[in-house]
């Protein structure tokens, strides 16, 4: 979502597109930790250890990382067409990351995780019991991202209307 209107914005520069991929950054940020923490809860009596610096957990946590980042580089930046096109570049380059978690397993063939359940590839990797429940579930997180970054974005639209109302009633 942040690539996608990132690259709106680069191209187009429409501003809308800059605000979503804004409004995308917490979200991603919320949803990133949320994995992370479950998955120490649910690796704790599986593994045995709350952490392993294994390449799917540790490319995650430097794609929580670059989260951090974007949302810095939003705030450490005053003028919003400025910030739009720094953090517009940094998304293109932090997208790796996002690409690395995915198929870190698959780049490096060690580690604790399994492989992929759901896949393109012939074979049935996962029962059908768990299969339409997983699919349900991101549906529905996939809702709520959209729902989130909707939200998001109306607010950041209306502190900019804010911000010119006032600049406005300042000069008057």
């Amino acid at each position: 979502m942040m690539l996608v209107a990132s690259l709106v914005w680069l191209v187009r520069r429409h501003h809308v597109s800059a605000l979503a991929a804004r409004a995308a950054g917490p979200a991603g940020l919320v949803f990133t930790l949320i994995a992370l923490a479950t998955g120490a809860i649910w690796g704790q009596p599986i593994w045995g250890t709350w952490w392993v610096w294994d390449p799917r957990l540790t490319t995650f946590l430097i794609l929580c990382l670059f989260y951090l980042g974007y949302i810095a580089l939003w705030q450490a930046i005053e003028d919003p067409d400025t910030a739009a096109d720094l953090t517009g570049v940094l998304c293109l380059v932090g997208s790796v990351f996002a690409v690395l978690s995915r198929y870190a397993v698959n780049f490096w063939n060690q580690g604790l995780h399994q492989a992929a359940s759901l896949s393109v590839a012939p074979g049935e990797r996962m029962a059908t019991d768990f299969r339409y429940p997983l699919y349900v579930a991101m549906a529905g997180f996939g809702v709520m991202f959209l729902a989130l970054v909707l939200a998001g974005t109306r607010t950041e639209i209306r502190a900019r209307r804010l911000a010119v109302l006032q600049a406005r009633e300042r000069m008057e």
